[in-house]
């Protein structure tokens, strides 16, 4: 009995700390740190260039980490994202071939930093346009191939991260981008508002552009009243693919009417770094506020104020006729008689609450018109 007591208070024992120790391990991750995470370079045909990547273990553990290269393309959700691919998988603007880098591993102590320098170098045959790929470090080997253009192609499962490269090549490179759409999330907004533009802007040249500029926002009388920058985070467009851009916001608690939101970006490389120098590009949109909560009440004051004008033009016109009637001799109506029209203090009251309906609408008129 003694011996089973013992062996059930050790398995308890054992299975207690392994639910105590299980939080440590799973805190102490694997992490890696790797910056910058993109290299942009201007480049000739056969030339060489040294880069270095800075890359740390963010672990508290020892680990090993290893190189290895990807090309990459844009992907079909238009939301820049790379799309990753191995290399010599698809025909197109690459360059993880021209990347020379070590492919042993790389002993890396807890939180240690170190610079890892690798080659590219550029095929003297090389067109004009833009090449992309990338270097990545993962906590797996890679599978290296024999085959020159499908080196480090193999890509292990582990925890990994990267440094895109986009280069152009100098020449005769077309740069081409148009805006495929300018919109806002709706047409019609309340107040306090947030309007949401959403902008799409296709690239139809052979080398990535990187478009900036800005939404100049116009109420109804063209007075200028916000701006909103675009891409200023400098994100890229690449060759034959859309972009959309949706981080762009004009939010306010006060505005009415119809306004117009005027779309402005530039982009482009110069001439000497093998460009077509800056080009401009531009749309409009028109939307509208419309504050409920403070037209609304304004709406029941004007239809208030005229069914008491029609009342009040009533009254008058029954007094005025009347009054012609008794001056003229005639019987009077029996209508008239017996209603004698309303009493001074009415009358009073009808004035000063026409007053108020009135100046209520001018400051508010006033207010939207060159304030909102």
């Amino acid at each position: 009995m003694k011996k089973k007591y013992f062996y059930f208070l050790t398995f308890f024992c054992a299975v207690f700390l392994c639910l105590i120790n299980y939080p440590v391990l799973a805190a102490s991750g694997l992490g890696i740190g790797v910056s910058p995470v993109k290299i942009e370079d201007v480049v000739d045909p056969g030339q060489v260039l040294q880069k270095e990547i800075r890359v740390t273990n963010n672990s508290s553990s020892a680990i090993t980490f290893y190189a290895y290269l990807k090309d990459f393309k844009a992907s079909e959700d238009e939301n820049g994202a790379p799309k990753v691919i191995a290399p010599g998988s698809e025909e197109g603007y690459f360059l993880a071939s021209w990347i020379d880098i070590t492919a042993e591993g790389i002993e890396f102590g807890p939180n240690e930093e170190k610079t890892i320098s690798f080659t590219i170098n550029v095929p003297p045959e090389t067109g004009p346009g833009g090449y992309y790929g990338g270097v990545y470090f993962g906590t797996e080997p890679p599978q290296i191939h024999l085959d020159e253009e499908e080196k480090g192609a193999g890509m292990a499962i582990g925890q990994q991260t990267g440094c895109l490269v986009l280069l152009q090549v100098k020449g005769a490179v077309y740069e081409e981008a148009r805006i495929r759409e300018f919109n806002t999330d709706k047409e019609l907004y309340n107040t306090p508002f947030e309007v949401k533009f959403i902008t799409r802007i296709e690239n139809l040249g052979n080398v990535h552009v990187k478009p900036y500029g800005a939404i100049t926002i116009e109420n109804m009388f063209g007075k200028e009243i916000a701006v909103v920058r675009v891409n200023e985070k400098g994100g890229n467009i690449l060759p034959k693919s859309i972009r959309k851009f949706e981080d762009e916001f004009w939010k306010d608690t006060m505005g009415f009417g119809r306004y117009k939101a005027k779309l402005g970006l530039v982009y482009g490389t110069s001439p000497d770094m093998g460009g077509q120098g800056k080009q401009s590009i531009f749309s409009e949109k028109y939307f509208w506020i419309f504050p409920w909560k403070i037209i609304m009440p304004i709406i029941l004051g004007l239809v208030f104020f005229t069914g008491l004008m029609f009342l009040l033009l009533k009254l008058y016109k029954n007094k005025a006729v009347r009054k012609a009637m008794e001056q003229a001799g005639l019987g009077q109506v029996r209508y008239v008689q017996q209603y004698q029209g309303p009493s001074p203090a009415l009358h009073l009251t009808m004035i000063l609450l026409i007053v108020f309906i009135v100046l209520f609408l001018i400051v508010a008129s006033l207010y939207f018109f060159f304030f909102a």
